[in-house]
C-alpha cells in the first residue's frame, strides 16, 4: 500500500512539473518574423485599401498606440508570472524529492516488520497444532467475520419475527374495539413486509423465508379483519332489508339504521385503504381492487342469480339468454340509486374518490354473467343458432351498460365487455365469425335463387337515384344486418375480420354476379344475335328490344343502388372510425404515410406524398377516401359498362330500322313528292304518344297531294321510311326514362346521340346527293323527327347533334336569291317545327356563292370563319363544310 502511495504521489508532482515546463516555453517563446511581417502587411491591406483611406491614419496611429501600452502590461505581467511559475516548479521538485525519500525509507522498514513477524508465525508450535496447512491467518480472519455476520443476521431475523408477531396480535385485539387504531398495526406490518421483499432481491435466500413468512402473516391476519368485519357488516345488512331494492330517498325510520350502515361500511373500507392509495395513479389507467363492502353486499344479489339460473330451475334455459341479461339490468336499475346517491357520499369522505360505486357494484355483479357464459360454452358450441344468438345478446347487453349506465371499470378508460368470453379466445371468436359467415351466405343465396331476385322495388325516390332491385335491396338489408351483429365489438382486429370475411366477401359475389350476367348478355348481344334476329337466351328471355333493355336496366339500378348505399356507409362515423384505425396501423407497419383513398387522382396522390409526410403523432394521420371506395369504384365500373351495352343496344334497335331509310333514292330530285306519294299527316302526334306495348305502333294515316300543291303550298313531313325506327326509338326512351335515374337518362341519351350523330353522318349523310327539296327533307327528318323525340326530356336535343344540325343549314341553302315570301315559308315548313337561325345576310347567300367562298383557297384566312359564322355554323370545319355544300347536286349552278 505504501508503494502505491509512493507511485502516485512522484506521477502527481511529475505531471504538475510537465504542464508548468509547457507553460514556460510557451512564455519566453520569441515571435517569428515571418508571422509578424504577414501580420503587419494584412493589417495595412485590411485598412488602407483607397489613397481617401489614409485620412484615417492619425485614428489608427492612436489606436496602435493603444494597444502598444497595453501589450507593454502585459508583458510586465507575463515575466512576473514566468518567474513564479519556475520557483513553483523547482518548490514542487524539492518536496518530491523529500517525500520519495521517506517512503523509501518507511517502505524497508515495513519489510523488515513482515520478515520477523513471518519466521515468528512459523516456529510458533500452537499455529502447526490448531491450524490447518491448507488455510492462512488471512482466511481464518474471514472465516470468523462471517461467522460473526451471520450471528447478527440471526439476530435481526428473530427481531423482525417477534415484531411481526406483536404487530399481529395488537391488530386482532383491537379490531373489534376500535377498527380504525387496528389499522395502524396492520399498517406497520404492512410496511416491515414490503421492505423485507424489497431487500430479499439483494441478499438472496438469506431473506427469501422470512419475505415468505411475512407475506403469509400479512394475508392471514388481512383475512381475519376482514372476516370480523364482514360478519358485523352483514348483521348490519340484514337489519336494512337487504338486497331489498332501496328507495331514495330514504324515510325516517332507516335514518338510525343508515347511520348504522355507514359505520360498519367504513370500518370495512378502512382496512382496504393502505393498498389502495397506494396502488391508485391518474395516469396508470389500471384497473382497481374491487371494493370490500360492495363485494360483501353483492353476494346475496349473486346468490339469487344462481338459483335461478345456475340450477335444474326452468329459468335456467341454454337458449335464452337473454333472461339472465334481462334479470341483471333490471337489478342494476333497481339499486342504482342508492348506490349513486347514498353510497357514493361514504366512500368519497372516506379517501376512494376515484372509485364509481355504481360501476364498482356492477362490475362486482358482472362477474356472475362471466362464470355462466365460461360454463355454457361447451352447450353453446354444439348449437351454432343458440351460439350465435347468445353472442347477439351479450353484445346488446354491454351496449346498455355502455350507454344507459355508462359502464367503465373503476381505473380503466374502456370495457372490452362481457362479449370477451367469446372473442377473447381466438378458437371461440372463429367460431362465432364462422356461424355468422355461414347464414350470411345461405341469406344471400337464398336472395339470389328467388325468382322475383331482379324485380324492381315499389318505392318513392328522387329522380337522381337509382330505384333498388329486390335483391340489392333485401342484399343491403342484410349487410346491414351484419353491421349490427359486430358494430358493438370494441376490439379493432374483430370488427375488421367481419367486415373483410362477410360483408367483403358478399358486395364481391354481387358485384361478380351481375358482371357474369352482362358478360353473358355481350355474347349473346353480339354473336347470336347478329344471326338471328330477335334472338333469346336459354331462359327465353330477350336480349333485344326492350325486354333486353329491361335486363340491363335492372343490372344497372343494383349496382347504382349498390354503389350509393356503400358511398353512404362510409361517411358513417363508424366506417370513418375504422377507416381511420386502418390508416393508423398501416402507418405503423409500414413507416409511411397515410393510406390514399383508391379514387383520388395521380396529382393529389403526388402532392399527398409532398405534404403528408410520415407523422410522428398518430393522431395527426389525415384519411383520404372511406373504406368502401374499392367497392363502390367496382359497382361504379360495371354502371358504366351496362350504360355503354344500353347505349350500343339502342343504337342498334334504331340503326336496323333504318334499312329502308338508307335505301331511299330521291334525295336528289326536284319533284320528291309526286301525286302518287303517300305523306304520314300528324306524324308529330302520334311520335308523341307512348306506345301500348313493344312493337305495337298505331297506323299512319295518309293523303294525297296535287302537283301544284307541291309547287306552291307543300307541307313537308317526316319521311315515310323514318317513322318506324322513331317510333321504337321514343318507347325506347320512355322506357329509359321511366327506368333509370335522370342524371343517368341524360348520359345515355347523350352518348347515344353521337352514335346516331355518326352513323346518320357517316352511312347516310356522306353517300347522298341533295337537291334543294331533298336537303328540306332531311332537315325535316332530323329537326322534326330525330331532334323532336328527345325534347319531352332534354331542353335543346339539337345540341346533342350539332354536325348534323349545322349540316341541315348548308344542305337548306337557296339555289337562287328569289327567296320566297313569308307566306310560303310558313306553308313549306309547318310553325311548330323550330327553323336554324340565320342571318339577314345570309338569306341572300345562294349554294353556288357559299361554295365559291370555300372553294377560294386565295381569301383571306377570317373569310371562311366568318362566312360560318354568318350561317350560325360553328361545329363544322371549312373541310366539312365544303364536303357537306358539294352534296348539293346544284352546288355549281
Amino acid at each position: 500500500m505504501r508503494l502505491n502511495r509512493e507511485q502516485s504521489v512522484l506521477a502527481k508532482h511529475s505531471n504538475s512539473f510537465a504542464m508548468s515546463a509547457n507553460e514556460i516555453s510557451a512564455l519566453v517563446r520569441k515571435p517569428e518574423d515571418a508571422t509578424t511581417e504577414k501580420y503587419a502587411i494584412d493589417f495595412i491591406n485590411a485598412r488602407f485599401r483607397e489613397l481617401e483611406d489614409l485620412g484615417q491614419l492619425d485614428m489608427v496611429l492612436k489606436q496602435m498606440e493603444t494597444q502598444k501600452n497595453n501589450l507593454s502590461e502585459k508583458v510586465v505581467y507575463t515575466k512576473d508570472k514566468v518567474l513564479k511559475t519556475i520557483q513553483n516548479c523547482l518548490d514542487s521538485f524539492k518536496m518530491t524529492g523529500s517525500q520519495l525519500e521517506d517512503l523509501q525509507s518507511t517502505r524497508l522498514e515495513l519489510e523488515d516488520a513482515l520478515s520477523e513477524l513471518k519466521i515468528s508465525l512459523i516456529n510458533s508450535s500452537d499455529w502447526e497444532n490448531n491450524v490447518s496447512n491448507d488455510k492462512t491467518l488471512l482466511e481464518e480472519l474471514i472465516n470468523l467475520q462471517q461467522r460473526v455476520e451471520s450471528l447478527e443476521g440471526a439476530k435481526k431475523y428473530l427481531k423482525v419475527l417477534v415484531v411481526a408477531d406483536e404487530l399481529s396480535t395488537q391488530a386482532k385485539l383491537l379490531i373489534e374495539k376500535s377498527p380504525g387504531k387496528a389499522l395502524a398495526p396492520y399498517t406497520q406490518l404492512v410496511h416491515l413486509s414490503r421492505t423485507i421483499q424489497s431487500q430479499s432481491k439483494a441478499y438472496g435466500e438469506s431473506l427469501h423465508h422470512l419475505d415468505i413468512y411475512l407475506q403469509k402473516n400479512v394475508d392471514a391476519l388481512w383475512e381475519d379483519m376482514k372476516s370480523r368485519l364482514t360478519k358485523k357488516f352483514q348483521t348490519i345488512l340484514d337489519t336494512i332489508g337487504w338486497p331489498i331494492a332501496l328507495k331514495v330517498p330514504l324515510s325516517g325510520v332507516m335514518g338510525e339504521k343508515i347511520s348504522t350502515f355507514k359505520k360498519a361500511f367504513l370500518e370495512l373500507l378502512l382496512l382496504q385503504q393502505p393498498t389502495a392509495e397506494e396502488g391508485f395513479s391518474s395516469e396508470s389507467h389500471q384497473e382497481l381492487a374491487p371494493l370490500l363492502p360492495i363485494q360483501v353486499m353483492v353476494e346475496p344479489l349473486i346468490t339469487r342469480f344462481r338459483y335461478h339460473f345456475d340450477s335444474k330451475r326452468p329459468t335456467n334455459r341454454i337458449d335464452k339468454p337473454e333472461w339472465y341479461l334481462t334479470h341483471l339490468l333490471t337489478t342494476i336499475r333497481d339499486h342504482s340509486p342508492f348506490f349513486t346517491e347514498e353510497v357514493q357520499a361514504i366512500v368519497d369522505d372516506a379517501g376512494f374518490s376515484m372509485y364509481n360505486v355504481k360501476n364498482d357494484f356492477i362490475r362486482c355483479l358482472l362477474v356472475a354473467i362471466n362464470r355462466k357464459l365460461n360454463h355454457s360454452l361447451s352447450a353453446l358450441l354444439n348449437s351454432p343458432q343458440i351460439f350465435s344468438h347468445t353472442v347477439y345478446e351479450t353484445l346488446q347487453f354491454d351496449q346498455v351498460l355502455r350507454d344507459i349506465h355508462l359502464y367503465v371499470p373503476p381505473g380503466k378508460k374502456e370495457w372490452k365487455g362481457c362479449v370477451e368470453v367469446f372473442t377473447g379466445r381466438k378458437e371461440l371468436f372463429k367460431a362465432w365469425l364462422k356461424i355468422e359467415k355461414d347464414f350470411a351466405e345461405l341469406r344471400y343465396n337464398e336472395i339470389m335463387h328467388s325468382e322475383d331476385a331482379w324485380e324492381m322495388e315499389d318505392e318513392e325516390i328522387s329522380e337522381d337515384d337509382f330505384k333498388p332491385t329486390r335483391s340489392a335491396e333485401k342484399i343491403m338489408d342484410l349487410l346491414e344486418l351484419v353491421t349490427s351483429r359486430y358494430k358493438p365489438l370494441s376490439m379493432f382486429h374483430n370488427r375488421i375480420r367481419f367486415l373483410v370475411d362477410i360483408q367483403a366477401e358478399i358486395l364481391d359475389a354481387y358485384a361478380k354476379r351481375i358482371e357474369s350476367a352482362v358478360k353473358a348478355f355481350e355474347n349473346l348481344s353480339y354473336t347470336i344475335v347478329r344471326a338471328v334476329p330477335n334472338a333469346a337466351t336459354a331462359d327465353g328471355k330477350s336480349v333485344t328490344g326492350i325486354e333486353g333493355l329491361k335486363r340491363l336496366c335492372r343490372w344497372l339500378s343494383s349496382a347504382g343502388y349498390v354503389s350509393r348505399m356503400i358511398r353512404e356507409w362510409g361517411e358513417d362515423p363508424f366506417f370513418l372510425a375504422l377507416w381511420h384505425e386502418v390508416n393508423v396501423r398501416a402507418a405503423m407497419n409500414t413507416n409511411s404515410p397515410p393510406l390514399l383513398s383508391p379514387t383520388d387522382s395521380q396529382n393529389s396522390i403526388d402532392h399527398s406524398h409532398e405534404t403528408h409526410p410520415i407523422h410522428e403523432n398518430l393522431h395527426e394521420i389525415i384519411d383520404y377516401g372511406t373504406i368502401f371506395d374499392d367497392t363502390a369504384d367496382t359497382f361504379d365500373n360495371l354502371c358504366e359498362r351496362i350504360q355503354v351495352l344500353i347505349v350500343k343496344n339502342v343504337s342498334k334497335e334504331f340503326i336496323s330500322g333504318l334499312k329502308a331509310y338508307n335505301k331511299k333514292n330521291n334525295w336528289s330530285r326536284a319533284d320528291i313528292y309526286t301525286s302518287d306519294s303517300k305523306i304520314p299527316l300528324n306524324t308529330q302526334e302520334t311520335l308523341n304518344q307512348d306506345p301500348v306495348a313493344p312493337g305495337s305502333f298505331p297506323s299512319i294515316k295518309t293523303f294525297s297531294v296535287s302537283k301544284s300543291e307541291i309547287s306552291n303550298n307543300t307541307v313537308i313531313e317526316i319521311s315515310s321510311e323514318l317513322y318506324t325506327p322513331l317510333s321504337q326509338l321514343t318507347h325506347i326512351l320512355t322506357f329509359l326514362a321511366n327506368s333509370l335515374p335522370s342524371r343517368i337518362f341524360i348520359h345515355i341519351y347523350k352518348e347515344l346521340s353521337k352514335e346516331l350523330e355518326e352513323y346518320l353522318w357517316e352511312r347516310v349523310l356522306m353517300k347522298i346527293q341533295f337537291s334543294e327539296m331533298g336537303g328540306k327533307q332531311f332537315e325535316v327528318d332530323m329537326v322534326k323527327g330525330l331532334f323532336m323525340i328527345g325534347r319531352r326530356w332534354i331542353k335543346k336535343p339539337e345540341n346533342y347533334f350539332r354536325r348534323l344540325r349545322d349540316a341541315c343549314i348548308l344542305l337548306t341553302l337557296p339555289s337562287s336569291v328569289q327567296l320566297p315570301n313569308e307566306s310560303e315559308i310558313g306553308n313549306r315548313i309547318p310553325s311548330n317545327v323550330k327553323k336554324f337561325p340565320t342571318s339577314k345576310t345570309s338569306q341572300q347567300k345562294t349554294i353556288s356563292q357559299v361554295l365559291s367562298v370555300l372553294s377560294d383557297q386565295e381569301s383571306e384566312p377570317t373569310t371562311i370563319p366568318r362566312l360560318l359564322e354568318e350561317l350560325n355554323i360553328f361545329h363544322l370545319t371549312p373541310k366539312e363544310a365544303h364536303e357537306i355544300v358539294t352534296l348539293r347536286i346544284d352546288c355549281w349552278k
